[in-house]
C-alpha cells in the first residue's frame, strides 16, 4: 500500500540514521580511547589485536553487522541477512578481559512456517583474552584469545559455534613527531569451515594524528577483506566506531563505556 514502509525501507532508513549519527559524533568532542571490535572488546573492525581496556572498565552496546560479515551459515531460507550485536564486556584485571554477546537471528514467530518473519531468536557467545605479556619499549604487547569459546555442543542453535575461534595476537606501537602509530599481527584460526576465509594470518595499523589525537584510524587485513574504519570515545563514556567491511559495507557500532574504578 501506497504511505506504508516496507521491511527493507524501514532497514535502509536505519542504516541511513546510524550513518548520519556517526558522521555528526566525529565532528564532536572526543577523548582518546582504543576501538571495541563488533564483539565489544578493545581490537581493529574484525580483526583482533593485543591492546587492552584499562583494569575495571565495562562496556555495554551493539554494533550493525553488514550482510558481506556475517557467517556464510547464518541463513534464513536460504539467504544471508544483516544483524546486529548486543554485548556486555568487562576488564577486571590488566590482563584479563570477559565478554558476552549475541547475534540477532531471523526466524518465523514460533518456527511455524506461516508466522510472521523476525528476530526472534539469538546467538550467544562468550568471549575471553589474557595479555601475558605487557607493552614494553623493545617488545610487543601478546594477547591470547578466542570468541565463543564454550558451547553447549556442535549443533543446534545453542551450540551451533558460527563466532568459534582462538587467536595469538601482537601489538607494538610507535611516536612519530608527535603521531602515533600502532602495528599489529595476529593469527587466528576458526572451528567452521565456512569461516576459513578469515582463517590465518591478520594485520592492521592504526593512527593518531598529532593535529587531533583523539581520533584513531584503523586499516586492517583480516584475512580475506581488506577494511577501513575511524573511532574515539565521545563524552568520556561514549565509544563510537564506524568501518566500511571491504571498502563498501558499512558497519558501525556505538557502546557505553564506564569506569568502575575511579
Amino acid at each position: 500500500m501506497a504511505g506504508v514502509a516496507t521491511a527493507s525501507q524501514r532497514h535502509a532508513g536505519v542504516v541511513r540514521s546510524v550513518r548520519m549519527l556517526c558522521v555528526l559524533a566525529l565532528l564532536a568532542l572526543g577523548q582518546q580511547a582504543w576501538a571495541q571490535q563488533y564483539l565489544g572488546t578493545p581490537g581493529l573492525i574484525h580483526a583482533p589485536s593485543a591492546e587492552m581496556d584499562t583494569a575495571g572498565v565495562a562496556r555495554l552496546g551493539a554494533q550493525y553487522i553488514p550482510v558481506a560479515m556475517m557467517p556464510d551459515a547464518f541463513k534464513f531460507e536460504g539467504e544471508k541477512y544483516a544483524s546486529w550485536t548486543n554485548y556486555v564486556s568487562i576488564t577486571p584485571f590488566r590482563w584479563v578481559e570477559v565478554g558476552y554477546g549475541y547475534t540477532l537471528m531471523k526466524f518465523h514467530k514460533n518456527r511455524k512456517p506461516d508466522a510472521k518473519v523476525g528476530f526472534y531468536s539469538k546467538d550467544r557467545y562468550l568471549t575471553l583474552r589474557l595479555q601475558p605479556l605487557r607493552e614494553g619499549k623493545y617488545w610487543p604487547s601478546v594477547v591470547v584469545g578466542g570468541n565463543d569459546v564454550y558451547g553447549s555442543g556442535d549443533e543446534g542453535f545453542s551450540g551451533s559455534n558460527y563466532y568459534r575461534n582462538f587467536y595469538v595476537a601482537a601489538t607494538k606501537h610507535f611516536k612519530l613527531g608527535g603521531n602515533l602509530l600502532g602495528t599489529h599481527l595476529a593469527y587466528r584460526w576458526w572451528k567452521r569451515d565456512y569461516n576459513d576465509k578469515w582463517a590465518g594470518v591478520t594485520a592492521g595499523l592504526t593512527f593518531r594524528p598529532a593535529f587531533y589525537s583523539k581520533l584513531r584510524f584503523v586499516a586492517e587485513w583480516d584475512g580475506n577483506e581488506a577494511n577501513v574504519g575511524v573511532d574515539c570515545l565521545l563524552f568520556k563514556y561514549f565509544m563510537l566506531q564506524c568501518a566500511l567491511y571491504d571498502y563498501s559495507n558499512f558497519t558501525a557500532g556505538l557502546s557505553l563505556y564506564i569506569p568502575l574504578l575511579k
